[in-house]
């Protein structure tokens, strides 16, 4: 009698009638094995010629009218552990406590459900899970504060933020701004030297910025602030901060424009306000700890980004001597001054959309 040969797959071998123990049949083999029933062959006869298992060969030939063309049929899939009862109690313990983690989950509630099976079961039921975002601390004061002043300004348009003159420091340390990457791979291969990105511990050198933009996406130079060594803790003090304005803001302010700043210490000592209203120069209040208010912490962000883009070796170094430093803070103004036009004018005409978010949060975190 013939041997019936199976279809032969993609890369695989020839003989493809030696079969490994455990495969499942294809819709071709289960056809073959019906239609050599059908001929009259019995079932013993066709595991010697088709070289199957006894199982395979009879438990298609008893499925076979319960089969669609050969396909396989559903699995039945592991029983389900917990009741209806179970998984009410644990989308409970989300609800109601939703920083818990895993396994904080399954002591509270007595289940042995696996972090899969929890993930799963709040994806059904709509519940997200996420990284907690990182936001400066409020209190209810602050929050209402941040409340009033927003509603206050609701109904500006961009063209009234225009006349703001958005300011604000900034720590840049060096190996800092890397931007996140995403590897294709093998799950194996995960933790490959080649496969991760690395960055070097310990503190880097850190230089402190200032900078500021206004109108039409106008920007100031990059401004490198020194650190003031008769002040008590060798620090930023507001003299420091004085350089800065005489020598920035002096030569761009005019009338129309309001000077916006952060409630720093150093920009809000007295030396400070008395340099303002010597020089004509018009503040604004802001509300506290509302760095997202504030459109230039994005710009930080993307100065970052592009100063390690353009100058990975000095951004990426390890020498801490005077040249060294030097050479961070020239990357760090030419990385500014190659920023587009175009996101400042963005970052301007987002702030309808901050202050509106603000609002809706009631005075409490935004996304921004």
């Amino acid at each position: 009698m013939p041997v019936l040969s199976t279809l032969r797959g993609p890369l695989r071998d020839l003989d493809v009638n030696i079969r490994r123990r455990g495969s499942e049949l294809t819709p071709y083999e289960r056809g073959c094995i019906a239609g050599a029933r059908v001929a009259g062959m019995s079932p013993r006869e066709i595991e010697l010629a088709m070289q199957h298992s006894r199982g395979a060969v009879r438990g298609t030939i008893a499925l076979e009218i319960l089969r669609s063309n050969g396909a396989s049929l559903p699995r039945r899939g592991r029983p389900i552990v917990h009741n209806e009862r179970d998984r009410r109690l644990m989308l409970r313990n989300m609800r109601t406590f939703p920083k818990l983690t895993f396994q904080q989950r399954r002591e509270d509630t007595g289940l042995k459900m696996s972090n899969s099976y929890i993930k799963d079961l709040a994806r059904a039921n709509g519940i997200a899970h996420w990284r907690a975002k990182k936001r400066p601390e409020l209190s209810p004061k602050n929050a209402a504060d941040r409340f009033l002043w927003c509603k206050v300004r609701r109904h500006w348009t961009v063209e009234d933020w225009r006349k703001y003159m958005f300011t604000d420091e900034c720590s840049a340390e060096r190996g800092k701004g890397q931007e996140q990457e995403w590897v294709f791979g093998l799950p194996a291969d995960k933790w490959k030297p080649e496969m991760v990105t690395t960055y070097k511990a310990g503190k880097q050198m850190r230089v402190m910025v200032w900078a500021a933009f206004w109108g039409q996406g106008e920007r100031s130079k990059l401004f490198i602030l020194e650190r003031d060594f008769e002040s008590k803790k060798h620090g930023y003090s507001a003299n420091s901060y004085i350089e800065v304005l005489e020598n920035r803001v002096l030569e761009h302010y005019y009338d129309d424009l309001v000077f916006m700043q952060d409630n720093a210490p150093i920009h809000t000592a007295i030396k400070v306000k008395e340099w303002f209203q010597e020089n004509g120069i018009r503040t604004t209040d802001w509300p506290p700890y509302s760095p997202d208010l504030n459109p230039i912490e994005n710009a930080w962000h993307a100065l970052k980004v592009l100063a390690n883009k353009m100058f990975p070796d000095i951004m990426n170094a390890t020498g801490e001597t005077e040249q060294d430093r030097t050479n961070v803070e020239e990357a760090l103004s030419k990385a500014w001054d190659a920023l587009p036009d175009s996101l400042f004018e963005s970052l301007i005409e987002s702030m309808p959309r901050r202050i509106e978010a603000c609002i809706k949060a009631k005075g409490w975190h935004t996304k921004y």
